[in-house]
């Protein structure tokens, strides 16, 4: 299969532990495309995207909305000046753009695989009841989507901890540690998995 993974610095692997080599390991036998770039948000990745194009693939992995949760209400879009700006305005943006995005992927994947932000470690304050707001946005743009399949990585993350309850699965709350990257890679290869045999 070849296979594309679409996200912000946890798929481009750095910092931190990168799953994408852990996962190339695992599936040898397929083309692996990393198109990671840290940094990212939503709207930066759709407009990257664009801008480099993207060969059709078998099936294509979107993982983005971190850097959107951490930056919150700010606005990368033009807007009517004075126009009061809130988190609920731009989570409304995100959703906008992600669904473009969604569409734009579905155009050359036959199955996209979603992936919400997480928070395995817990973050402080506002940021991780942002995190929740965009995964509600991501579950909700695939629930939109007749190609599109959700993969959320919080119960890989809790069943993981329930083995181990002193792992840290980040390095500083967002990018992986080796055992966060672990999980996703166990999580992506699983997903992959269940693709083969749906395909036959």
């Amino acid at each position: 299969m070849r296979i594309a993974f679409l996200g912000d610095s946890l798929t481009e692997g750095s910092p931190g532990a990168a799953y994408f080599r852990l996962l190339r390991r695992r599936l040898d036998a397929d083309e692996l495309l990393n198109h990671g770039r840290a940094g990212d948000s939503v709207a930066d990745l759709y407009a990257r995207m664009q801008h480099t194009g993207l060969e059709p693939v078998d099936l294509a992995f979107i993982w983005i909305g971190t850097n959107d949760a951490a930056v919150g209400a700010w606005a990368p879009w033009a807007i009517e000046a004075f126009e009061p700006f809130t988190w609920a305005t731009m989570l409304d943006h995100i959703a906008t753009v992600y669904r473009r995005l969604l569409a734009w992927v579905v155009e050359r994947a036959p199955i996209v695989i979603c992936v919400p932000p997480a928070a395995p470690d817990g973050l402080e304050g506002a940021w991780e009841h942002r995190v929740d707001d965009l995964a509600e946005v991501v579950a909700a743009a695939v629930a939109a989507a007749d190609a599109a399949a959700l993969l959320d990585l919080a119960p890989w993350f809790a069943e993981a901890r329930a083995r181990t309850s002193d792992l840290r699965f980040t390095i500083d709350g967002v990018h992986l540690s080796q055992a966060g990257a672990e999980v996703v890679a166990e999580a992506f290869e699983a997903a992959v998995a269940d693709r083969r045999v749906a395909d036959h």
